[in-house]
């Protein structure tokens, strides 16, 4: 008995032996391992430590974009229910939480019990620095009276098991100031819209780690890898430039109103954005808030797409992303490409009684009832006459005058550093009938951007110089050092010097010569050059019109570009086309920016460059140009003729019944009134205008339009244009292709 009991005990032994060995051999192998794992399971898990964002300044320095320290409020669990002989935290703690955050107790305790073997729940997100400051003094001042108490009194209480972990919040000092420009970041480090997504690689830094591991004699030990921040943006905007236009934009929404008012404020010599405003702002700080173009009961009716569809128009950047046709300030590109393709020397002089027979189709001018009458080039330009322009493309031939479109920029991207930029839809020479001559000569049946056009007009009136524009000047590092400088690009020349000096003296002409259209944009004590803009939108029947004035000053050596755009001013009907409209918001804008920038007034007026032209009477030819009305054009007009229609500014009457020009735009346009009107009383539903659609501008998740470009799409690759497949002449509709 006594044998088999000691042969029990014996193999008990030796496999308690064994056991030890096995686990003495599992620590020694693995027993770093097991440590890792009994630290996961305490949640002493590395951490990310965030990067800062980084910031976004005007070119004067002002913070636009900041991203401003926060905190999460993390709880321990383990620690606040933890008691012992000496302390007790529960109750002090939870007491403390909801005194100085006003959360609920009864939430809290269930929190607790429910994560008691946790020692990290992240309780509250963005924390203001106030907040956690408040709750650390309370912490330290009750602790204190705690410690003064006797044990049975509260003396073993304490408030622990709460920190706090930075993080940060991105912040827009001047809430919706240049929101276009700017965009948004978003919380996952993706960003929509404007310079936020363009230079989101460059804004965003390198997040840190901290680690937690147990060393070898088991003690925690923690490692930290220090963020890298990100980098700061300087613009080329100047926020007090963008509060003028804005002050103006909203004066004018105020009063008439138009479906969209838009500002581009550029430098003509560098291609420098300025500002760039739009009515369709919204709060960078809660971008997602529909309440200033809907009200709640429509947005509380919308389902997801279509209140993803209204975020997408509100974001949207009219200047960059929507194309139009541009109107008169075309007139001045086409008489500058006329005149460096020789088909014009600026000497010529043409009748205009009105109308035009081209094609199929009698084109009106804006003096549609006895004309203009004779008028040398310049002051075709002073008056805007669409004849003086029809017959000089006549000279000039389509191959010219499509090739100039292209160097001019128009139709394609300028290279603009924001997203969603479209390129808008032009003509190409195999493709344009002479009626889409006749019409593009004067700004229709083509679409352009506004900042194609502020490009291309800058080239004009700078000497020929056509830069890419921008908004970003710089990009600094944390303290303030230069990484890399936005200098000018100098794209191509586009005129001669010779050339843009004729076109800035035209110009001023008709803000300042006697018969210009343009007097409503004059600017006291300033010599300003400019060209109004009064375009008869799709479809023509509606008889719905876009004003523009882009000028300049001073004339003779421009230092400030301003391009104001009105889609749709809430009148009735021709009403509408009033081109002193957005001339008198010109000279509101150039009148408080140029003394801002130092321009001094000019004093007397200067003498224009070409005294002998500025010598010529309105409406009397010198006899040059003798040549009989015929295949280029030109005429030797009656000088006995009298009682021509005279304008002070640009206004279309389009007549009761007839339209002025072609239904006819470049394939793949947007004519659909049902997208490009105006959907909420003013709201842009669409592209606010006829043309085609650009790119996003940034999407909700922080993705940019692949094509960036206008949507034409599947239309475009099968040649098929959104407006009529036939115009009135039967002829149909060219295939285009995208400028170069």
């Amino acid at each position: 008995m006594r044998e088999k009991l000691a042969v029990t005990v014996l193999v008990i032994m030796l496999a308690l032996f064994a056991l030890a060995w096995v686990l003495y051999q599992l620590v020694k192998d693995k027993g770093e391992a097991y440590n890792q794992i009994v630290l996961g399971h305490q949640n002493y898990e590395s951490r990310t430590i965030p990067f800062k964002r980084g910031s976004i300044v005007d070119r004067n320095g002002t913070y636009l974009a900041v991203s401003e320290k926060v905190y999460n409020l993390i709880l321990d669990p383990k620690v606040m229910l933890e008691k012992d002989e000496q302390y007790e935290y529960t109750e002090a703690t939870v007491e403390a939480l909801v005194e100085c955050f006003g959360y609920d107790r009864q939430e809290l305790m269930a929190l607790l019990e429910e994560k008691k073997d946790s020692h990290y729940v992240i309780y509250a997100r963005q924390l203001p620095a106030e907040d956690k400051e408040r709750f650390e003094n309370y912490q330290q001042e009750r602790n204190n009276e705690y410690r003064a108490l006797p044990a049975a009194e509260g003396g073993r209480r304490r408030i622990a098991g709460v920190w706090f972990e930075d993080e940060y919040r991105r912040v827009y000092p001047y809430n919706e100031l240049a929101c276009h420009v700017l965009g948004f970041a978003l919380k996952d480090g993706t960003a929509s819209g404007g310079v936020e997504q363009y230079y989101n690689s460059v804004l965003s830094g390198v997040n840190g780690r901290e680690y937690g591991y147990l060393n070898d004699d088991s003690n925690l030990e923690r490692t930290v890898k220090s963020a890298r921040n990100g980098q700061t943006l300087e613009l080329t905007i100047d926020a007090n430039i963008q509060k003028i236009c804005q002050k103006y934009i909203d004066e004018w929404q105020a009063g008439i109103g138009s479906n969209v008012a838009a500002v581009i404020v550029m430098d003509p010599n560098t291609a420098e954005i300025l500002a760039m405003d739009t009515s369709t702002r919204y709060d960078l700080n809660d971008p997602y808030n529909l309440e200033k173009y809907y009200t709640e009961t429509e947005i509380a009716a919308m389902d997801e797409q279509t209140r993803a569809e209204a975020w997408y128009r509100m974001w949207r950047n009219f200047c960059i992303s929507d194309s139009y046709e541009p109107g008169s300030p075309q007139k001045a590109l086409t008489v500058a490409g006329a005149m460096e393709e020789g088909a014009i020397d600026g000497t010529e002089s043409y009748k205009c009684e009105g109308v035009l027979h081209i094609g199929d189709w009698d084109i009106h001018c804006v003096a549609r009832i006895a004309g203009h009458g004779p008028l040398t080039i310049t002051q075709g330009l002073m008056k805007s006459c669409n004849v003086v322009m029809m017959r000089i493309v006549q000279r000039e031939g389509r191959d010219k005058f499509a090739g100039f479109q292209s160097i001019f920029g128009f139709g394609a991207k300028t290279g603009i550093d924001l997203p969603g930029e479209a390129e808008g839809l032009i003509y190409q020479a195999e493709n344009m009938d002479p009626s889409s001559l006749a019409t593009n000569a004067f700004g229709q049946n083509f679409n352009c951007t506004m900042i194609q056009m502020a490009a291309a007009f800058s080239s004009l009136i700078n000497g020929g110089s056509y830069y890419e524009p921008h908004v970003v000047k710089r990009i600094l590092d944390e303290q303030g050092a230069v990484v890399q400088k936005k200098d000018p690009q100098l794209v191509r020349e586009t005129v001669s010097e010779s050339t843009s000096a004729f076109i800035r003296n035209a110009l001023y002409q008709t803000v300042s010569g006697e018969g210009g259209t343009a007097g409503a944009a004059a600017v006291e004590g300033y010599e300003v050059g400019g060209k109004t803009g009064t375009a008869e939108k799709h479809p023509r029947s509606e008889k719905n019109y876009l004003v523009s004035f882009i000028g300049f000053a001073p004339a003779y050596d421009p230092q400030v570009l301003v391009y104001v755009v009105l889609d749709t001013p809430h009148l009735e009907g021709k009403e509408q086309a009033h081109s002193t409209f957005a001339s008198e918001i010109f000279s509101k804008i150039m009148g408080e920016i140029l003394p801002y920038l130092n321009v001094f007034p000019s004093g007397d007026a200067a003498q224009p460059e070409d005294e002998e032209l500025a010598a010529q009477e309105e409406g009397i030819l010198s006899g040059i140009g003798q040549e009989e009305d015929g295949e280029n054009g030109e005429e030797n007009p009656d000088e006995t003729e009298e009682n021509w229609d005279s304008y002070d500014e640009e206004f279309l009457d389009p007549g009761e019944d007839e339209y002025y020009y072609p239904e006819r735009l470049p394939a793949g346009a947007d004519t659909d009134p049902e997208r490009i009107g105006d959907g909420f009383g003013g709201f842009p539903f669409g592209t606010g205008a006829s043309g085609a659609r650009g790119g996003s501008g940034g999407l909700a998740d922080g993705t940019e339009d692949e094509s960036g470009e206008s949507g034409a799409g599947t239309e475009e690759e099968s040649g098929e244009s959104g407006a009529e497949t036939e115009s009135g002449s039967g002829e149909s509709v060219p295939e285009t292709q995208r400028g170069a």
